[in-house]
């Protein structure tokens, strides 16, 4: 039957491994959040004049930061605890989910903002810096793999088998 390690049977920690920002990377995407403010602030030439849609976005950042450090410590204590359901499992999936959905669209919407402030020049090292802090590094890199070939649209959807996969 191929390997189904992830999310097919590989428990609450592999499920957990495998969303973005919950790896061990991406741990310090939640938990050094003022740090990665600091670091975007420096590296994007923030001047005073953008100050205000900056704040936006860091606060964006910090409250998206936040949300997910409760949920992932909410998380935590049931990963524990035995043998999971199911429908535990994909409840826990779905808690995580609603809480990335909703600090993303407040962050695009800040981001939105602070775009219309940037130089061209600024617009470029965005471009560069924000996807992996955002927790975007995964998906970019799902998307340049179907760009280059090396993955078909609708290959990771469930039931389909990839090349090399047994029955």
């Amino acid at each position: 039957m191929g390997d189904r390690s992830g999310m097919m049977g590989g428990g609450m920690m592999s499920v957990m491994r495998n969303m973005p920002m919950m790896n061990m990377g991406g741990m310090a995407t939640i938990d050094h959040v003022e740090g990665r403010i600091a670091f975007l602030r420096t590296e994007l030439k923030i001047t005073d004049a953008q100050t205000p849609a900056w704040d936006a976005f860091a606060d964006a950042l910090r409250a998206n930061a936040k949300s997910l450090g409760e949920v992932r410590a909410s998380m935590m204590p049931q990963a524990g605890t035995g043998q999971q359901s199911l429908v535990d499992r994909l409840a826990l999936q779905e808690k995580w989910l609603t809480a990335r959905l909703e600090g993303t669209r407040a962050i695009k919407s800040a981001l939105t903002n602070l775009a219309g402030t940037l130089s061209d020049e600024q617009k470029k090292v965005a471009d560069e810096i924000l996807a992996p802090h955002m927790g975007m590094q995964g998906m970019m890199t799902m998307m340049s793999a179907m760009q280059s070939g090396q993955m078909e649209p609708g290959q990771m959807q469930p039931g389909r088998r990839t090349q090399g996969q047994g029955r």
